[in-house]
């Protein structure tokens, strides 16, 4: 009986000191591969929901990819989206990075992204870029469930114009147990019940 304690104990512990999970699929946008120094319109986009009015893939064109070879932008001819949605722990903490760039040679006004979390918006970007360069910036959130499912959006929120922010390198991670694992241990701990209950009779 000890052995069975100890074994179910030590499954909980190593689940609970699972490590960092990524969550994210495709997130830096290398999956659906297109040539080198192109562009391509897709109305699908490997691990994520495509909106509406489709995204745009760029192979190191219009700019240079901040991860791997491509990155994305969301306004292709007209403002789009992408999103996600996640397994989570109701409560948990889920670390989310990504990378932004206002397009080369234009105005904030065009450039704009928003983020959400289960709808809520929770970081608005938008940013000048005068130059010829492509400028990444990284931002960290943290963020938390609030249910058994989250969902992750970007939306272009510029102007709806073919001339959109880019995003690159997406990443969403947490140390909390995915769900999954969380059931082996209730059930784990439910057979060692069990168990204890007929011996004892």
């Amino acid at each position: 009986m000890k052995r069975i304690l100890s074994a179910v104990l030590l499954f909980a512990a190593s689940a609970a000191n699972a490590g960092t999970i990524e969550l994210v699929k495709n997130g830096s946008f290398e999956k659906d591969v297109i040539a080198a120094n192109s562009w391509k319109v897709q109305s699908t986009l490997d691990g994520w929901a495509v909106g509406t009015n489709q995204v745009e893939i760029r192979n190191n064109v219009v700019g240079a990819a901040q991860n791997g070879s491509q990155y994305l932008e969301l306004d292709v001819y007209n403002n789009s989206s992408i999103s996600q949605t996640f397994d989570t722990v109701n409560g948990g903490e889920y670390k989310l990075s990504f990378y932004y760039a206002a397009r080369e040679n234009t105005l904030a006004t065009t450039n704009g992204i928003d983020v959400f979390w289960n709808g809520l918006l929770v970081k608005h970007l938008e940013q000048d870029n005068r130059s010829s360069v492509t400028n990444w910036i990284k931002y960290d959130l943290s963020l938390f469930a609030a249910g058994s499912q989250s969902k992750l959006e970007f939306v272009a929120a510029g102007n709806s114009d073919s001339y959109g922010g880019s995003l690159d390198n997406v990443s969403l991670t947490t140390n909390v147990p995915e769900p999954g694992t969380l059931m082996s241990v209730a059930l784990g701990l439910g057979m060692l019940g069990f168990t204890l209950r007929r011996r004892q009779k």
